[in-house]
């Protein structure tokens, strides 16, 4: 598995979605240094953090997350390397999960990037109240949005086996972000897996008046469904010559 894991990256660095993964990680810190001279309000560190981890969990990471694993799915199928990657001595459930640890770790670099962005364009911004401290709480809290996102997006790899063409993840990102959006503030957000991540990170999940139990338990229900059927339909299908 650890042999898959290194080579995934040595793909990586000759792809070209990589770098678009990282300049789109990092675009919700640039839009809000671009606000900064819009407005005649000043704007602290605190704003910012806040601001850009909202905009970065509840929006953007969730069309990032659905081509980012269109891609590391269904380029096996589009280059027609799976039926070679499967002569090796390994199952396919493990392929699997390597390519799950795979996401895992890019999300964690995408959690960085975003993070050490937004540290930067503050600075440049010239914005006050930065605190080691602050920093910290603000990187800790968008990465838990994003491992929650993570686990909600098992389906994805689903239709990324099933439909290995691109359009339709981006289709079903660009249609989630818009019911992120939609849902925001509205009482039955914390039923939607895909809302909750930041309800949760944020702890905005208060003013809603729900048991953590509820929405906690929808993001794990969508992971494991997701992980299930992904993994039966992988190994029970036939590899096309």
């Amino acid at each position: 598995m650890i042999t898959f894991i290194k080579m995934e990256f040595l793909k990586l660095k000759r792809s070209k979605i990589f770098l678009l993964s990282i300049l789109m990680a990092a675009l919700p810190s640039i839009l809000m240094f671009i606000a900064t001279f819009a407005f005649d309000e000043t704007q602290s560190f605190d704003a910012l953090f806040s601001t850009v981890n909202m905009y970065m969990s509840a929006l953007f990471a969730i069309l990032l997350f659905s081509i980012i694993i269109s891609y590391l799915f269904g380029r096996e199928y589009n280059e027609h390397t799976l039926k070679t990657m499967l002569t090796v001595p390994i199952s396919r459930g493990k392929f699997l999960i390597s390519k799950y640890v795979m996401f895992l770790i890019w999300i964690l670099i995408l959690t960085v990037v975003t993070s050490l962005s937004t540290l930067a364009f503050g600075f440049a911004a010239g914005l006050t109240g930065f605190t080691l401290q602050l920093f910290i709480n603000s990187f800790a809290e968008l990465l838990f949005a994003n491992i929650l996102l993570f686990l909600t997006f098992s389906p994805f790899v689903f239709i990324s086996l099933f439909i290995t063409n691109m359009v339709p993840a981006m289709v079903g990102g660009a249609s989630l972000t818009l019911v992120s959006l939609l849902v925001n503030g509205q009482s039955w957000a914390p039923y939607v897996p895909w809302a909750c991540p930041y309800l949760l990170s944020s702890g905005e999940i208060a003013d809603y008046g729900v048991s953590l139990i509820i929405p906690y338990s929808m993001i794990l229900a969508t992971f494991v469904i997701g992980l299930a059927i992904s993994y039966i339909y992988f190994t029970k299908k036939d590899v096309p010559l």
